[in-house]
């Protein structure tokens, strides 16, 4: 269950239907905190996605990737020199 938000709010949705008064209180917050922890999953499903997003672009455009990128058209075009910097 850690993790699933459906079941989070399902828990809710079962909490907060007592017929009972003396439970009703309990149950009634014990609901809205499901309610709630289903919420920051999805949220932090959500973060983790666009953070691995921006992580995949950054590493796509990094120097790091650019410089082998170059070095390898370099290469391929046979101008290049031992340490990665075009002849001049």
């Amino acid at each position: 269950m850690p993790g699933d938000a459906g079941r989070c709010r399902e828990h809710a949705k079962e909490a907060a239907s007592t017929n009972n008064p003396s439970l009703k209180e309990s149950l009634t917050d014990l609901a809205k905190r499901w309610t709630r922890l289903a919420t920051e999953i999805e949220a932090s499903r959500v973060l983790f996605e666009e953070v691995g997003r921006v992580s995949d672009a950054t590493r796509e455009n990094s120097p790091v990737s650019m410089t082998g990128r170059w070095r390898a058209k370099l290469s391929q075009a046979g101008r290049g020199t031992n340490d990665g910097r075009p002849q001049g």
